[in-house]
């Protein structure tokens, strides 16, 4: 086999902005199902991720050039239905829509720029905070899509920095000039200044406060700002209790647990300091028990949830990588660093004309790579600038490689190549108007069709005409209606994998669908209880389907009930080495030898696997456990942790009864070690690559395997922590 190790695919992740959990903690229930964390980050992008099958990121709303985001919240409407919106660089507040990936609503608030937000204890009021010193009050009671204009609370010249509620009648903001401010919204007093806090100020420059939280359980108000220091308010009297001087830099960010006993604080200086209350008859004061250094670079944000089956620290920053801990066992116990490639790849290759190509925002590098004998193996040949605002969704080069297709939430852009020699010429086909008028979230070139997928998750298929598209050629496949969600996202479409006029089509819901792209007749599979990955067709027909923990499963096309599974599959699918199935990091990909037809590469951020479908993997003594997560991820052991919202019947269950006792008839032939030998290569696996970016076939015989690594991103200079030399 020969592999091409590359790593001049310059994929940079954009710096996290913020983070907020969908719903508020809760230590006497157990975690909602429809529980997501929103990720903001400075290309105007917010990922959702699910806490569930250790930590899976399920969709990212796209931005655009010069839309970071620098605030999230989220809103349950209807006490279950989360709502979210952000602000960022704008005097404009922006409410998504979940399904489409678009904005739902825009309300400008037509003051100065909106440095922070915050939402109401009862989710039907947001508050802003600008940069000319407005507060404005924004009414969300209306339901989705409802933002309107409530008032603007007393007026003062400091930016505000940090804003948060005192229940659902008061807001306190923390200002540009070392002071603190506390809002009426309600009462006599509505919109009234009713109190103004100082914090102690530096003598070199003006003080910021760039964070506050209210602690409701105590009574209090918690600050950071930007001469290091935490201190804590009594929102009786407005008074400061304790001041903490803990940070050597800026407090960015400020959270606590359920209880308000545990407040953590971070900023400038990378650590997290963590502060627990300590009560007796007499009174109770805060204490500065612990800190941890786990980021390399500025800790931006953070946040926290509780509940009867979790409890998550969760922070970002500069270094782009998410962190995850435990508030219970914060001062020693485990915490995860989510790889900072993404788990859906912006990579893809062009076999023939040996071509990588890479998207990001509103570019795409190509790259021609040559044979390992030659100096200088691989050379960027274009790179494509869109003059649209809009992010890049997905790209895809057709079978010959001289088609490229473009896609955004607005619209499809097709450009023809032509290799010349060093050089490569890129032409946009124009006079596309079925293109230009639907976006698109995939893309996948068959033989002779474009086949995309809409924001709203329509499929569309269009005739590759001699000099470009037959506009009267598009057409739109129907499928069944989905079963309605709390998050409308959920139904939407994941992947698409086409061979043989079959189109294979997997969404989050778990849900697996055949095409027949001649007739655009529609069947559905199965569903399964957790989210497809990937998915990817046999040269024996049958389609493989890789989900988000870490199982393989093949399927018969033609076969119905029981005999759904390949035989394969039942002897293994639920006995996979644990090796494998034990792995921290999510798969991202998979794809079929070119030279070995019963060979699956499968692959993650830090690994790369193989499976021969051809023998049964060995049989490991321990397969089938699941790995202890420290408490780092839900997990699901209680009947409130079950998806409740769709009622449909599920075929998963009867999927699992032929798994197993396919395994238990394996078990009662009892291999023999002789046996174990000669199948230790169904299955191999490697962690000497990483972070990977994309694995794929590339010529008979060939992979590429291209590495990101991080040593590699371009990073602002951290600050220097005191070091103390023995």
């Amino acid at each position: 086999m020969n592999i091409h190790r590359c790593r001049f695919v310059d994929y940079t992740p954009h710096t996290i902005t913020s983070l907020a959990f969908s719903h508020k903690s809760s230590s006497a229930q157990f975690t909602p199902t429809n529980l997501r964390l929103a990720v903001g980050r400075a290309n105007g992008g917010i990922e959702i991720w699910n806490g569930r099958q250790n930590w899976y990121h399920e969709t990212t709303l796209q931005g655009g050039r010069g839309r970071s985001i620098e605030g999230v919240v989220w809103s349950l409407w209807n006490k279950d239905s989360p709502r979210l919106f952000s602000i960022g660089g704008s005097t404009v507040i922006t409410e998504w829509n979940l399904k489409t990936g678009k904005p739902l609503a825009n309300f400008d608030c037509n003051t100065g720029v909106i440095w922070s937000i915050a939402a109401s204890e009862n989710g039907e009021k947001l508050v802003v905070g600008c940069d000319d010193g407005s507060v404005v009050l924004v009414d969300i009671s209306g339901g989705p899509g409802s933002v309107e204009f409530e008032g603007i609370l007393q007026r003062q010249d400091s930016r505000v920095l940090s804003i948060a509620w005192i229940g659902n009648e008061r807001v306190v903001g923390g200002c540009a000039d070392g002071r603190i401010r506390v809002w009426s919204c309600a009462g006599d007093d509505k919109y009234r200044l009713v109190s103004t806090m100082r914090v102690d100020k530096s003598k070199a420059e003006s003080t910021l406060v760039w964070s506050v939280l209210v602690l409701p359980h105590q009574n209090q108000l918690v600050s950071g700002d930007s001469t290091g220091s935490v201190k804590f308010w009594d929102l009786e009297h407005f008074a400061m209790q304790q001041s903490f001087s803990v940070h050597d830099a800026d407090v960015l960010c400020l959270t606590a647990d359920f209880s308000g006993e545990k407040v953590f604080s971070a900023g400038i200086d990378r650590k997290i300091f963590n502060f627990n209350l300590l009560a007796d008859k007499k009174a109770a004061r805060w204490v500065n028990t612990s800190n941890r250094l786990l980021h390399a670079n500025d800790v931006r944000t953070m946040a926290s949830f509780e509940s009867k089956n979790a409890n998550f620290l969760v922070s970002g920053g500069v270094e782009r990588s998410i962190v995850i801990n435990s508030m219970t066992d914060f001062q020693d116990g485990p915490y995860r660093k989510l790889p900072p490639t993404p788990q859906t790849s912006p990579v893809g290759v062009n076999e023939l004309e040996r071509l990588v190509y890479m998207w990001q925002d509103q570019e795409v590098s190509i790259w021609k790579v040559q044979g390992d004998e030659l100096e200088g193996s691989h050379r960027l040949v274009a790179k494509l600038n869109l003059a649209d605002e809009e992010n890049i969704t997905s790209v895809a080069s057709s079978v010959d490689g001289k088609l490229l297709a473009v896609a955004r939430l607005t619209g499809i852009k097709v450009f023809q190549i032509e290799l010349k020699k060093q050089k490569m010429k890129i032409t946009k086909i124009r006079n596309v108007p079925a293109l230009d008028a639907v976006g698109a979230r995939n893309l996948l070139f068959t033989d002779s069709q474009l086949v995309f997928t809409s924001p709203e998750d329509e499929l569309y298929t269009i005739d590759v005409a001699e000099n470009g598209f037959d506009n009267e050629s598009i057409r739109e496949i129907e499928f069944a209606d989905q079963p309605a969600y709390k998050l409308a996202h959920l139904a939407q479409i994941r992947t698409l994998k086409y061979a043989n006029g079959k189109l294979s089509v997997t969404r989050l819901n778990g849900s697996i669908e055949i095409v027949d792209v001649a007739s655009g007749t529609v069947q559905q599979l199965t569903k399964l209880a957790v989210p497809p990955v990937a998915a990817e067709f046999t040269a024996n027909g049958t389609l493989l389907v890789l989900t988000a923990e870490n199982k393989l499963y093949e399927f018969e096309l033609a076969a119905k009930g029981d005999n759904l599974l390949t035989k394969w599959s039942r002897n293994n699918t639920e006995y996979l080495p644990a090796q494998f199935t034990l792995l921290e990091d999510k798969p991202v990909g998979m794809f079929m030898d070119n030279k070995r037809s019963s060979r699956v590469w499968v692959y993650g951020a830090s690994w790369l696997a193989f499976f021969d479908l051809s023998q049964d993997v060995p049989f490991a003594k321990n397969a089938g456990k699941k790995r202890a997560r420290g408490g780092l991820c839900i997990e699901d052991g209680d009947s409130h942790s079950v998806e409740d919202e769709d009622e449909e019947a599920i075929d998963e269950m009867e999927i699992m009864k032929t798994v197993r006792q396919s395994a238990a008839d394996r078990l009662k032939r009892k291999q023999s070690s002789t046996e174990m030998e000669e199948g230790s290569r169904a299955f191999w696996m490697t962690e000497k690559y990483k972070p990977l970016l994309f694995v794929g076939a590339f010529g008979e015989g060939e992979i590429v395997v291209i590495e990101r690594p991080v040593f590699h991103l371009p990073t602002p200079p951290a600050f220097n922590l005191h070091q103390i030399k023995v």
